[in-house]
């Protein structure tokens, strides 16, 4: 049986569909001592090297892993939007303060 590496993805929503999550299960073509490599989706035959040991990767051989990393993942994500929602909220202020008849 060949090995098979796991990542959950966002599927976001569209007029047809909800937002969904989904795992992806993706083989391994080929690996070395300390990597994994799989086919890299939306790039032709191009491949994507996994570190065997990486703490923060592409993809995990369980799906307990990959799991656990998709929702670290998704959490960093959310504290990025928050962080730009609150900048750009800023400057929406700071735009109604600047006198434009100079």
């Amino acid at each position: 049986m060949s090995k098979v590496l796991y990542r959950y993805i966002i599927d976001y929503r569209s007029e047809d569909n909800d937002t969904d999550v989904r795992l992806m299960e993706l083989p391994v073509i080929r690996q070395t001592e300390k990597m994994y490599y799989v086919k890299r989706y939306y790039w032709g035959d191009a491949e994507r090297g996994i570190r065997k040991d990486a703490h923060n990767t592409y993809a995990y051989d369980t799906k307990e892993k990959a799991k656990s990393h998709f929702i670290r993942r998704t959490g960093s994500r959310i504290s990025w939007y928050d962080y730009w929602k609150n900048e750009c909220e800023k400057a929406l202020d700071l735009i109604q303060k600047v006198d434009t008849n100079e």
